[in-house]
């Protein structure tokens, strides 16, 4: 079996690791090789805009269905562009969640799996891509990746005025700028919502302390929106629009049952591109795309043919109309080690368009996260989750919540069609037994291919050194 000399396995070479049936033909599906697709553009080759919000989740945007919130400019793009109803990160946490989608590789074969962790040696990164192929290449705001030195972006201030420079300084050169914003992520502003008109999502807890936050949160995203419609100004005011493809997405999603965890709350994430003479706009699409997969896209936009030697593949043919699917399983991976505490909780997921299977490969511990015990991981006994342990004293769907966060079973199984917010547990189904074995077997082949030793590769993370809550601080 070859290697590339950055140590990513090679895709053939994965691809005779896997064996015969579903689990073959669905993971050729994630990383069979794009057809090359070329593009005519008016002024050479296009600008490459990406707005990454953070901890923002798919319901948390007007055009994803949430009629409370206001998200003027991000629904803009969906009416100007392509929205993705299938899009993922492969991991719930900042860090993983960035490395990913800088190198094309999931957590555990870059390097970066626990948050605040850092790339292998010798991994490429999307600006060694690009800048390869004639693009600058900057970022703008949050960094949240390690090390710095295997991340050549031209670095700069989350401010309108370098934003603005960095777009014009070099007209001649075409460019790759990543806005990566601190909004809506915690500590949050008050005053822009009611927590009364608050959606309650199936799957929390509705609890005045959860709506409170939600409210503030709300209230966070409306910047966010702001910081979308400021940077889509300047592209207006320089006349960039036309020849600039623009992706909003964001890192992952928010909070309880969502950030750290491989539950569609915290891995499935909105996602809209637009791209003015390429992309239809006012369109929405189902095929199932990764972060993995955002590296190879750039890289093909840019004239470049994607590398092989990455778990992403290039989903251009999606954007210009070609092809309607994308991949047909997506994989997710979460760790708390090196996090919160010395206890290892890890968990793993394969996901189809209609099923999700979930391993916690710790069933015997329980799950711990800034959530419950705070930055100081002390067990937090006020705000929200001290407001589900008090509710769940008398009311029986916050017990059975507050249980099944923290006491998972080894195994569990979703139907995503009937039970979106994963709520049922199908695992011990006897009619479920044939697609719960086809899906942990299809996970297996991915661990191995990804070097991924369960239980084994967790306990060798380094812990986290404990932080504290100060004062507020947007970047953590």
């Amino acid at each position: 079996m070859s290697f590339a000399a950055n140590g990513n396995l090679n895709r053939r070479d994965f691809l005779k690791t896997v064996g015969l049936g579903t689990a073959s033909l669905a993971i050729q599906g994630c990383t069979g090789v794009a057809k090359q697709t070329t593009t005519k553009n008016r002024k050479g080759k296009s600008n490459i805009v990406l707005f990454l919000a953070d901890d923002q989740g798919i319901e948390d945007v007007g055009c994803y269905g949430n009629n409370i919130i206001r998200t003027p400019n991000i629904d803009r793009l969906a009416e100007e562009g392509l929205r993705f109803n299938l899009a993922f990160t492969p991991t719930a946490m900042c860090s993983p969640s960035r490395s990913a989608l800088y190198t094309g590789l999931y957590p555990h074969r870059n390097g970066c799996h626990p948050n605040h962790s850092r790339i292998k040696p010798g991994i490429k990164t999307l600006p060694y891509y690009l800048k390869s192929l004639g693009y600058r290449v900057g970022l703008a705001g949050k960094v949240h990746v390690k090390p710095k030195v295997q991340f050549p972006f031209e670095y700069m201030a989350l401010k309108p005025e370098q934003i603005e420079k960095f777009m014009t300084l070099e007209s001649d050169k075409p460019f790759c700028l990543i806005v990566a914003s601190h909004e809506p992520h915690g500590p949050h502003r008050q005053g822009g919502y009611g927590p009364d008109k608050i959606p309650m999502s199936p799957y929390r807890v509705d609890t005045p302390q959860t709506r409170q936050q939600l409210a503030n949160y709300y209230t966070d995203i409306d910047l966010l929106d702001k910081e979308v419609g400021e940077v889509l100004g300047l592209l207006k005011k320089h006349n960039l629009e036309q020849n600039t493809l623009f992706v909003y997405a964001s890192d992952h999603g928010y909070d309880i049952y969502a950030k750290w965890s491989c539950y569609d709350a915290g891995l499935h994430v909105p996602f809209i591109v637009r791209w003015p003479g390429n992309v239809k706009p006012g369109t929405v699409t189902d095929a199932m795309v990764n972060f993995v997969d955002v590296l190879p896209t750039f890289v093909e936009v840019a004239g470049g043919r994607p590398p092989e030697n990455i778990d992403g593949r290039s989903f251009l043919p999606v954007l210009v109309g070609q092809k309607n699917r994308h991949n047909e399983v997506v994989f997710g991976a979460h760790t708390t080690r090196g996090i919160i505490s010395g206890r290892a909780y890890p968990i793993r997921s394969v996901r189809t368009r209609t099923h999700k299977y979930i391993r916690n490969l710790n069933p015997e511990g329980t799950f711990q996260c800034v959530s419950t015990h705070g930055r100081n991981y002390k067990e937090i006994d006020n705000g929200v989750w001290g407001s589900w342990k008090q509710k769940a004293k008398t009311d029986t769907f916050a017990a059975k919540r507050v249980k099944t966060f923290q006491h998972r079973p080894a195994e569990e199984l979703y139907d995503l069609t009937k039970d979106p917010y994963e709520l049922k547990n199908l695992a011990d189904d006897p009619a479920q037994r044939r697609l719960l074995v086809s899906l942990a077997d299809m996970l297996d082949t991915w661990m191995k291919q990804q070097g991924d030793r369960g239980m084994e590769a967790e306990m060798a993370v380094p812990l986290h050194k404990s932080r504290t809550v100060g004062k507020r601080n947007k970047g953590n």
